[in-house]
């Protein structure tokens, strides 16, 4: 499975279903998004200090990255590309004994101890989970880099200006809780238990014409 990572496992929670065609067939998505497209430009301008943008969503979301970053302490470790093999936002570690990586769109180390992540769309509450379980890896691998964890971890939510402080990072129980879960995911894989988890998503899932495949 190569390296794991927080995508992979909240695709997985997701759907064992989608985490097959995406991770284990490596099926392309059948349709791209406009709306990842619009993520990624925001993503990349952040990176560079661009606030402005004439149009009317991107500089709202431009607007909230900047007041978010404003909050925070002064120069942070940025994320420079996804393709970018030096990235210094990308962090290798091991994860119960399988290598894996993660990457912070910010990270203050080691004084602040502190690392954030934007999020292109709103916040929802009944996503959470997803968040935790990133949020939780991040600060595993944050750990194994710098000898220490994370004191305080973010997401900042660029279209709603929604900032969400996970509690796995500070509450031991609820990091326990996370934990947990991400193990028994990793269980879900190893078995090879690939059923399709049927839900509110499935309309909106582009890759539900692949779902009548046998597997």
């Amino acid at each position: 499975m190569a390296y794991l990572s927080a995508s992979k496992i909240n695709t997985y929670h997701t759907c064992p279903r989608l985490f097959y065609f995406q991770y284990i067939l490596h099926l392309k998505e059948p349709l791209e998004s406009p709306w990842l497209e619009l993520g990624s430009k925001v993503h990349a301008k952040l990176a560079d200090n661009i606030f402005e943008s004439e149009d009317v969503i991107e500089h709202k979301m431009l607007q909230n990255g900047k007041k978010f970053l404003d909050s925070m302490p002064k120069d942070p470790i940025r994320e420079t590309s996804y393709s970018d093999p030096n990235n210094p936002g990308r962090l290798y570690g091991e994860i119960f004994g399988q290598e894996a990586v993660g990457i912070f769109d910010l990270h203050w180390a080691p004084t602040e101890s502190t690392g954030a992540d934007y999020k292109s769309g709103n916040f929802y509450k009944s996503y959470t989970s997803h968040f935790d379980t990133q949020a939780w890896i991040l600060n595993e691998l944050f750990k194994q880099k710098y000898d220490e964890p994370l004191k305080r971890f973010f997401f900042a939510f660029l279209k709603d200006g929604t900032v969400y402080e996970p509690l796995c990072i500070t509450d031991d129980k609820e990091n326990k809780k996370i934990e947990k879960a991400i193990k028994k995911i990793l269980t879900g894989i190893e078995q090879e238990k690939y059923s399709k988890k049927c839900g509110n998503l499935c309309e909106k899932c582009s890759y539900n014409i692949y779902c009548p495949m046998d597997i």
